[in-house]
């Protein structure tokens, strides 16, 4: 049975952390307390909050089409590992918290 590599072990951990930011971002915002806040939001708040959370996708649109790294060592390595993850959080949890934060205050106005 071959070994697997050190790539193939630190792909897998990131793609489990990744999972389970998704994971918490759903349980803090569908959570009990952060949904009766979120329904008290008046829909200015709402509609800032989706814009704010839309923006960063802009930048991915109107971005320069090649982005090259190169990485020589562990230290720089771990930096692209937490610059990639700091665009994971505003690219997938932001629209994603927006996104859920929408879903509550619209069906809390629905039921009433």
């Amino acid at each position: 049975m071959p070994q697997s590599s050190l790539v193939t072990w630190v792909g897998s951990a990131v793609a489990l952390l990744l999972l389970a930011l998704c994971g918490a971002t759903i349980y803090a915002i569908l959570r009990e307390p952060a949904r009766t806040r979120i329904v008290r939001w008046p829909a200015t708040r709402l509609i800032g909050v989706c814009v704010l959370a839309g923006m960063p996708w802009l930048v991915v649109w109107l971005r320069v089409k090649q982005i090259s790294v190169s990485v020589n060592g562990v230290g720089p390595f771990i930096g692209w590992l937490l610059v990639g993850l700091l665009v994971f959080a505003v690219l997938i949890l932001l629209p994603l918290a927006a996104l859920l934060a929408l879903l509550v205050w619209s069906a809390a106005r629905i039921r009433r």
